[in-house]
């Protein structure tokens, strides 16, 4: 028989396997269609020909799909749910539609990790269920999507009891009082963590205060943009009286109608080339007489005009530094309350009298108080605008000066009554997250403060999904223990929270280990919607005008394949044993081929 039996496999059968799914890796990783690899692999062949790993692959566009959707999709995403089953666990959602017309929902997780806190992605869902037309008649409501999101997670087998955090837009669909997802998580999930997106709130912030301002200056600055968008001979022009006044050569940008924060790159521009503006549009309506040309000018010579976009210059960097410093991917949940307050202080106190903003607290502190407002001689409104009003232009027109303050002071108070309606300075919990940065957690002195020197309860009781009663008391002896032990320089010269908690987690005496436990899930609390909004920008780049044919769960396992391979890339990317393993025409094809499985990711919409 054993002349008739080989039992010796191919040595070279899971190399093929690994180059395959390596090639699948670098077509998710790089966006680059499936179609393509229908010519790359008989390419590779050609300039390989001695290679006996690359003449023996068989991958085409079909095989490659079905490796990104059956075998690095499902492992990552095996991998990532034993890891949820393990620890507490925040989910954060938001909606869009991508170029097809096809309304998804994006999932997003974060956690505490082996080394930090982590924000992974976890599934990309329709948003309506086209093959069920009860559904697509119920629309977005809060309770399809509640239910579509905790099934995302049953599916995979995940202990939805360890969420701990929600995070979304403020929309009433998300954040409603009564009928909402997240008064259905508070319902489901007793003391769960609810958090506005703090980044959409600032946008919506700002696009309520800039309608405050006149018109014409949005209008002006779309109207210098259209003058050039669609002319190269305007813009070759413009060049020379650029390079005439020794300025930088840039382009003039184009206001955003939905993106207010991006306001700011336009006003600054628009400062730097001011002086070659007019020289450019003086020459224009001179030679040509056209009256787009004449109103650009008359803008560009009124020096209230000018002075408007000075006070932009000054006032938008608090939004969107703000903003910025809001969307990074480290642990800065813990100094929210304590930048929102300084920033809420610092606009109030441009128009406002010191004493009553430094002496009322925050929650009941009126904005819109007229007695408390500031005369405008005494009102700051940056450098620029100090210079500005000495001119003799401006200061002959009292009543446009008078005029242009009271403009500015609605958008500051615009500005603060939005902040307040959007952001509670009473809550409970975010004032108390700062006790958790190194800086405070070692001292006596700044524990003092939060009056935490002797205990952390306060902290932990309003956390119950967190802290389980019978730990109460062993956090509180470490707490009050921390103070008390001499840490190594390593611990107490780090800055980041979320690795100063790491450290003191895998100290060897491992005395702190419940306290370290807890800090970190407090870490993994959701703070804006920033990750959501990252994965569709990756949605919009992987499913573009020429690929709109790409099914929904095609886009979100080519989204967790690139994910899974970030950290690195593609060439350095090493496919584990059980991708190997799993690479068999069961778990590579487990339906016939049907329309499921896309024909071409090339197809053209019609104009």
């Amino acid at each position: 028989m054993s002349s008739f039996v080989n039992n010796k496999s191919d040595p070279t059968d899971e190399q093929i396997k690994i180059a395959e799914i390596k090639l699948s890796g670098f077509l998710a990783e790089h966006n680059i269609a499936f179609l393509a690899m229908d010519h790359l692999e008989p390419l590779l062949k050609s300039i390989f020909p001695d290679s006996k790993i690359c003449q023996k692959m068989r991958l085409k566009r079909t095989k490659a799909t079905n490796i990104i959707k059956n075998i690095i999709s499902p492992v990552e995403k095996e991998s990532l749910s034993s890891i949820l089953n393990k620890t507490k666990f925040s989910v954060m959602i938001d909606e869009s539609t991508d170029i097809a017309c096809i309304s998804t929902m994006c999932i997003v997780v974060r956690y505490s990790g082996d080394n930090k806190i982590k924000t992974q992605f976890w599934d990309l869902l329709p948003v309506y269920n086209l093959e069920n037309p009860e559904e697509v008649n119920a629309g977005a409501t809060a309770e399809n999507i509640f239910i579509n999101v905790i099934d995302a997670f049953k599916k995979h087998n995940v202990n939805v009891e360890n969420i701990i955090g929600f995070g979304s837009d403020g929309c009433s669909t998300m954040m409603g009082k009564n009928n909402s997802v997240s008064s259905r998580m508070k319902e489901m999930f007793p003391g769960v963590f609810i958090m506005k997106c703090i980044c959409h709130s600032l946008h919506l912030v700002c696009s309520e205060a800039c309608k405050s301002l006149p018109r014409r200056l949005e209008d002006f600055a779309r109207n210098v943009f259209n003058f050039f968008s669609h002319s190269s001979k305007r813009q070759s022009q413009f060049v020379q009286f650029q390079v005439f006044l020794n300025l930088d050569v840039h382009r003039i940008l184009h206001p955003s109608q939905t993106r207010w924060l991006s306001l700011f790159s336009v006003v600054e521009r628009l400062l730097e080339q001011w002086d070659a503006l007019q020289l450019f549009f003086s020459e224009k309506w001179l030679s040509e007489k056209l009256l787009s040309a004449e109103s650009i000018f008359n803008q560009l010579n009124d020096p209230f005009t000018k002075g408007f976009f000075y006070f932009l210059e000054w006032i938008l960097p608090k939004f969107t530094m703000l903003n910025q410093y809001f969307q990074t991917d480290q642990i800065v949940l813990n100094t929210l309350h304590e930048k929102m307050e300084i920033s809420y202080k610092d606009l109030l106190m441009v128009y406002m009298k010191r004493d009553y903003v430094l002496k009322t607290p925050l929650s009941e502190l009126d904005p819109t108080r007229n007695d408390q407002f500031l005369k405008h001689s005494d009102i700051y409104l940056g450098v620029k605008i100090m210079n500005h009003i000495l001119l003799d232009s401006v200061k002959r027109r009292q009543d446009l000066l008078t005029n242009f303050y009271m403009n500015c002071v609605e958008f500051l108070k615009v500005s603060c009554v939005q902040i307040k309606k959007r952001y509670d300075f009473s809550d409970p919990i975010l004032p108390l997250l700062n006790i958790l940065t190194p800086s405070v957690a070692l001292s006596d002195k700044k524990r003092s403060k939060y009056n935490t020197i002797n205990s952390i309860l306060c902290l932990t009781q309003k956390l119950p999904r967190i802290v389980k009663t019978d730990l109460l008391q062993v956090i509180d002896d470490q707490w009050r223990l921390m103070c008390l032990v001499n840490f190594s320089d390593d611990i107490t010269n780090e800055k980041e929270p979320d690795q100063f908690w790491i450290k003191i987690k895998n100290l060897e005496s491992q005395q702190f280990q419940e306290l370290a436990t807890f800090a970190l899930s407090v870490m993994s609390l959701p703070h804006s919607n920033a990750c959501c909004e990252r994965i569709f920008s990756k949605v919009n780049r992987i499913k573009t005008k020429s690929r709109n044919k790409l099914i929904t769960k095609t886009v979100s396992a080519t989204i967790m394949t690139s994910e899974a391979i970030k950290n690195g890339s593609c060439y350095n990317f090493q496919p584990c044993k059980k991708m190997v393993d799993s690479m068999t025409s069961i778990n590579l094809y487990p339906t016939k081929i049907n329309d499921e499985i896309e024909k071409s990711d090339d197809f053209i919409l019609d104009d």
